[in-house]
């Protein structure tokens, strides 16, 4: 469990069924404490769907560390996807091309900024709900801002963990009074304890305002 000013952040992944643990993730705060969270998946059980989420993360990463998510973040968040997606094709130009699912948010204060493409998912959870940032569908394309109160928590989900979880069931664990750090590896648990014969890669990235 990571705790800088303002945010508490718990993780945590299963591998699944997979050979590869395709899904990658990174958290990185600046000087002024805000909070610059990523989430990648490769989409294939290939070594190339693991760099390719590897090379994602750390395209974005480096774009954060030169400190362009200020102004016009939902833009920047866009420009930024595509160049990473193109990034990614250049270097994984052998074998197995994946498709890629890019997850990115941007919290200063009790504001988030945030963009996904793919199939994974955002969650917030502000008392007793679970309300889904951006488009609900599969490889649905979203960005755009939310208030963050106090207490509320932000949800980086991979489909190999939203998929088989019920909303009810990811709301219990939530609103437990386990720390973050232990409801992220909950909600990996109990994707595990489905033991499903074609489970992907599980990844819960949890970021709780404090």
């Amino acid at each position: 469990m990571t705790m800088i000013n303002r945010y508490l952040i718990g993780n945590a992944q299963a591998i699944g069924r997979r050979a590869v643990q395709s899904s990658y993730f990174s958290t990185k705060f600046n000087e002024a404490g805000d909070l610059f969270a990523v989430l990648a998946d490769g989409t294939i059980d290939h070594p190339n769907g693991r760099r390719a989420a590897i090379l994602a993360v750390e395209y974005c990463v480096q774009a954060f560390r030169r400190n362009l998510f200020y102004k016009q973040t939902s833009q920047i968040m866009l420009e930024t996807a595509l160049q990473a997606n193109r990034y990614v094709q250049n270097a994984v130009y052998t074998g197995k091309t994946p498709r890629l699912s890019l997850t990115m948010i941007f919290m200063a204060y009790l504001e988030a900024q945030y963009f996904n493409v793919g199939v994974n998912k955002i969650y917030i959870y502000n008392g007793q709900t679970e309300r889904v940032l951006g488009g609900d569908s599969d490889n649905s394309y979203s960005c755009g801002k939310c208030i963050l109160p106090a207490k509320s928590v932000i949800g980086m989900i991979s489909a190999g963990a939203h998929t088989v979880t019920h909303p009810m069931e990811r709301l219990s664990i939530i609103e437990s009074d386990k720390n973050i750090f232990d409801k992220a590896q909950a909600m990996v648990e109990s994707v595990k304890v489905k033991n499903l014969d074609n489970q992907m890669n599980a990844t819960a990235l949890l970021i709780e305002v404090l």
